[in-house]
């Protein structure tokens, strides 16, 4: 009894030990974010603007947020101004809140045209609205075409810029889920029969969206379309495009079955 006596003693002041580091530590933490809370000077932009800084390196982003509008706010003149105004926009990208971003940065580039960093204001803005482009092929894709003509634009009038690079990648992923698109609303059509509906959106997928990957599916369903509304001089030319251009085609039996059918009609 007496050694299991001492053994609840021992493991008791390990528990309190434990509970006293624990608060320890907190008074700690508290202590020292009273010390970094004091060092900033509230009259002064760069004290703020460096506290702002360092609550958005956290990803204190609602806090940052105020110290940056309290830097536009209070301090209207100073370089630290603008700084900010354009950290306001950083943090709406950072918090995923796109379409805020993008209106932000819109914002600051008819304000200040000649910024310094204006190319980097240009891709993220093609970047917010690149940010919003749905992965469902279903879905409005409208943001895709909004962000190819934003990167567009940067590599017009930042052809030097460091961001064009990564802007063409983006640009390439950007069409390609348009052609994604495109492909999936005449894909509907054609399951449903609506060959003359399908046969405008493959036409078009192969004209705006040429090796995105779907010429192949597109010529051979195209290709159907027309024999099905009766237009055979326009299946037979699309068909020896199709073997023409993919002469290993997976679709080259059914092709040329089809292109007898279309002599056989004619």
């Amino acid at each position: 009894m007496v050694f299991y006596g001492i053994v609840w003693l021992i493991m008791l002041n390990i528990q309190v030990l434990m509970r006293f580091g624990r608060v320890l530590g907190l008074v700690a933490g508290l202590f020292l974010a009273s010390c970094a809370s004091q060092e900033v000077n509230p009259d002064d932009p760069d004290s703020v603007f460096s506290e702002a800084e360092r609550l958005y390196t956290d990803k204190q982003y609602l806090l940052a947020l105020e110290r940056y509008r309290d830097i536009k706010s209070r301090f209207p003149y100073s370089p630290r101004a603008t700084d900010a105004e354009l950290r306001i926009a950083d943090t709406y990208y950072a918090q995923d809140s796109f379409l805020e971003a993008e209106s932000s940065y819109e914002i600051f580039r008819e304000l200040h045209p000649s910024y310094p960093k204006s190319d980097y204001v240009q891709y993220q803005i093609a970047m917010s609205y690149f940010m919003l482009v749905p992965e469902n092929s279903a879905r409005d894709l409208s943001a895709a075409y909004r962000s190819i003509d934003a990167f567009q634009l940067l590599k017009q009038r930042f052809p030097d810029s460091s961001y064009v690079a990564e802007a063409d990648k983006k640009i390439i992923e950007a069409r390609h889920r348009l052609a994604e698109h495109e492909n999936y609303v005449a894909d509907f059509y054609f399951n449903r029969r609506h060959y003359l509906s399908a046969s405008y959106r493959y036409a078009a997928l192969l004209k705006e969206f040429a090796q995105s990957g779907y010429d192949e599916e597109a010529l051979y369903r195209l290709g159907q379309c027309y024999y099905n509304i009766r237009m055979y001089d326009s299946a037979k030319d699309t068909l020896d495009r199709l073997m023409r251009e993919f002469p290993q085609t997976g679709y080259l039996s059914s092709a040329q079955s089809l292109m007898s059918d279309i002599e056989k009609k004619n």
